[in-house]
């Protein structure tokens, strides 16, 4: 690395967008470790791609994640409140 007195102008300039997308990236991790957050991993076949598509857009969210973890909140909000409905919606 260059010493801070013999780098240009444009080094420096790359050099603390590294250094702030570094600290970036570590804060990231800090709070993915701290909420706990796990990624997970899955097959989707065409039918329930395209249904997911339609609830982001029917609930105008941005990202089908966001729709995922609605849909398990609430639908653990039912377990306790509606059991039957929740029975109803996870019916195959």
């Amino acid at each position: 690395m260059a010493d801070a007195t013999t780098e240009t102008p444009e080094e420096r300039k790359r050099r603390k967008a590294r250094e702030r997308q570094q600290a970036k990236r570590e804060r990231e991790r800090e709070h993915r470790k701290a909420v706990g957050a796990k990624d997970y991993k899955f097959t989707m076949y065409r039918g329930t791609e395209e249904a997911l598509e339609r609830l982001t857009e029917f609930n105008e969210c941005e990202e089908w994640q966001e729709v995922t973890t609605l849909l398990i909140h609430n639908a653990d909000k039912l377990r306790e409140s509606d059991p039957a409905l929740l029975k109803k919606l996870l019916q195959v």
